[in-house]
């Protein structure tokens, strides 16, 4: 790594107590979402962590994300959720591989899986309560119930999604889940799940319920209006001030006129080799970071360098950190939390601490 590269620290204490925080506040296991590379984290770096502290039920968006863990070989003793449809093309790999659990995303999903000699042991269902997306639809419920008895099916799993509701609405579809899955018999599922993050903190633990399905809150990423005192920023994106100049002769500043800078109160520009070819959005402009414990305003953000509005008190090799509190990021760039690190590319490196 150079001298001046930016990389992003992951704080292996933070994820633990984030993780141990829910278990013990709401006396539930906590099912850890590692999509979308653990939402920008480092999917192999957060799911090794996580096996090493006893974790080793995950789940993650796309059957590519498992099969990424499942080459480390400590990790092929897990059991990974995959949530979105996998193609046949991957059945005879899927049944000689246990770990990989997947999901009926619809009632023929389920009795293709099935006839294609997938265990039921191996599938989570999805029930769908109208959000667009996928899951068993409400109407096939009665022919879900026949076929589970006429087979004698035990599954992994069954789950369901709360996304966008109201808290009344949101309490509606956790008690019609809890109707359905003490139709379909409670039973007949090891693991039962509903609550996203946000779901966690407006309604608690679900006696029903064997988990909470969290992705945000184990990293730390919260908004205004749903904040857990107990919960702390898993990650830094950290590097060093690679040059600071005086340009009050310049008419310019990298592409942009001087003129046409927000901000024009500063002695020094700062420069850092982060930018928009890394991830780092354009969007960034006018958010804040931190050089040796102060705050300074970022002036503009090229494709391979950031430039700060500096004073004399900065050199170069200073430590700079980008996105101190996440939780401010939307009144900073009108991103969500979940868009951030995302976006952050393999060029800058995820570092375990």
């Amino acid at each position: 790594m150079e001298i001046t590269s930016f990389y992003i620290e992951i704080s292996e204490k933070n994820l633990i107590n984030n993780i141990n925080y829910l278990k013990e506040k709401y006396k539930k296991s906590v099912l850890p979402v590692i999509k979308a590379n653990a939402y920008g984290h480092g999917i192999e770096l957060i799911a090794t962590a996580l096996y090493k502290n006893g974790y080793k039920e995950f789940s993650v968006a796309r059957l590519n994300e498992a099969l990424k863990l499942l080459k480390n070989k400590e990790l092929k003793k897990c059991k990974i959720l995959v949530f979105e449809t996998i193609d046949e093309s991957y059945f005879s790999y899927i049944k000689n591989h246990d770990s990989i659990i997947v999901t009926a995303n619809s009632f023929r999903e389920l009795k293709n899986l099935v006839d294609n000699g997938i265990s039921s042991k191996q599938i989570q269902l999805k029930i769908d309560f109208g959000f667009g997306r996928n899951g068993i639809e409400l109407l096939d419920i009665l022919k879900l119930k026949s076929y589970i008895v006429n087979k004698n099916l035990e599954f992994s799993g069954i789950y369901s999604h709360l996304y966008a509701t109201d808290f009344n609405e949101g309490k509606e579809l956790i008690d019609k889940f809890s109707e359905i899955v003490l139709f379909l018999g409670k039973e007949k599922f090891q693991m039962i799940h509903i609550q996203n993050s946000v779901g966690i903190l407006f309604y608690g633990a679900q006696d029903f319920m064997t988990h909470m399905r969290s992705g945000i809150f184990i990293y730390g990423l919260q908004e205004e209006g749903f904040f857990h005192e107990g919960l702390k920023q898993v990650f830094q994106l950290k590097g060093k001030v690679a040059g600071v100049r005086d340009i009050e002769e310049s008419k310019y500043l990298a592409y942009t006129s001087k003129e046409d800078l927000s901000n024009h109160d500063y002695k020094n520009i700062v420069k850092i080799k982060i930018g928009y070819g890394d991830g780092f959005l354009k969007c960034n402009e006018n958010s804040m970071c931190i050089i040796n414990k102060k705050t300074y305003k970022i002036l503009s953000v090229t494709m391979d360098n950031t430039f700060i509005a500096g004073d004399d008190s900065i050199s170069e090799g200073d430590e700079v950190i980008l996105y101190p509190d996440i939780n401010l990021i939307r009144n900073n760039t009108e991103m969500h939390i979940c868009e951030v690190l995302p976006l952050i590319n393999d060029r800058i490196e995820r570092v375990l601490k």
